[in-house]
């Protein structure tokens, strides 16, 4: 009860960051763009260009490795604290295993930026990060996941969340898939104003949400917001909710909000490996 209570805030919080700041917003209801699927042509929020993170909580934790056995802010159960007080820095690093704590459940605390484009015909969005040198990649389309291949970024799958009473199965029907529309027999519906992304990834490899060795199993649940929004001197943001859901090493959900900014290009992107230690 106390889980789900947590996930629902969580959610809420997330979709009120939209609801709060449609003032300024650059994606006003609309005519769609030609082309593109129509995820990308009823996209409410555009997420795509250069952003870059601004450590505005746990900076103690994200900008340095905390020490061994340091859980602070972490509700981990008798497990998790277990694997993390064995945790081994030179033994990771001779395994090859410095990536781990670069997974999806953690990657968007790592200090960093974020590259956002359509990829496969406006089907999915690709999210890379120059920490640590990942790709994300966010499905639209139903789509199987392997019950075997398991990796650091898993299986994502992605759905627009409207503020409105806006239904993308209704125009999907009437123009397909690709953005071709099969028929004409009423205007299309204009682009709605505000919303959120939300993205699930299961199918992961057991890895660590913080680099001194707080472990998730492979079998946890990473459910995420992305919400936009334009601040009143017109600056963009962008904020991911992240809820990483693992009864195997945590007592109840772990929950954070990172925040980035958008950059006008992207020359200040600089590619760097995973690193065991800061």
């Amino acid at each position: 009860m106390i889980t789900h209570s947590l996930r629902t805030l969580a959610a809420r919080i997330a979709l009120g960051v939209v609801s709060m700041s449609v003032i300024g917003s650059a994606w006003a209801a609309q005519s769609p763009p030609a082309g593109g699927s129509v995820y990308q042509q009823y996209a409410p929020i555009d997420l795509t260009g250069n952003w870059v993170s601004l450590v505005t909580e746990d900076w103690q934790l994200r900008m340095i490795t905390p020490s061994k056995g340091d859980l602070s802010n972490l509700p981990l159960n008798a497990a998790g604290e277990s694997v993390t007080n064995s945790w081994d820095p030179a033994r990771d690093e001779a395994a090859g295993m410095a990536c781990q704590a670069y997974a999806a459940p953690s990657i968007m605390r790592e200090p960093g930026r974020l590259r956002i484009a359509w990829v496969d015909g406006g089907n999915a969005l690709r999210v890379e990060t120059d920490a640590g040198q990942q790709t994300r990649l966010f499905q639209f389309v139903e789509a199987t996941p392997s019950t075997t291949d398991r990796s650091w970024q898993g299986f994502s799958r992605a759905e627009w969340q409207y503020a409105g009473r806006f239904n993308l199965d209704v125009v999907g029907a009437e123009i397909g898939p690709a953005g071709r529309r099969s028929r004409n027999t009423r205007p299309l519906p204009a682009r709605p104003n505000g919303g959120a992304l939300k993205v699930e990834t299961t199918q992961l490899r057991a890895g660590y949400l913080r680099k001194n060795g707080v472990p998730f199993s492979e079998n946890a649940v990473v459910t995420e917001y992305f919400n936009v929004y334009t601040d009143v001197d017109m600056t963009q943001w962008l904020v991911v909710t992240t809820i990483v859901h693992d009864p195997k090493y945590l007592r109840t959900d772990y929950i954070t909000s990172s925040n980035f900014r958008k950059e006008p290009d992207g020359s200040k992107w600089k590619p760097r490996p995973c690193v065991v230690r800061d």
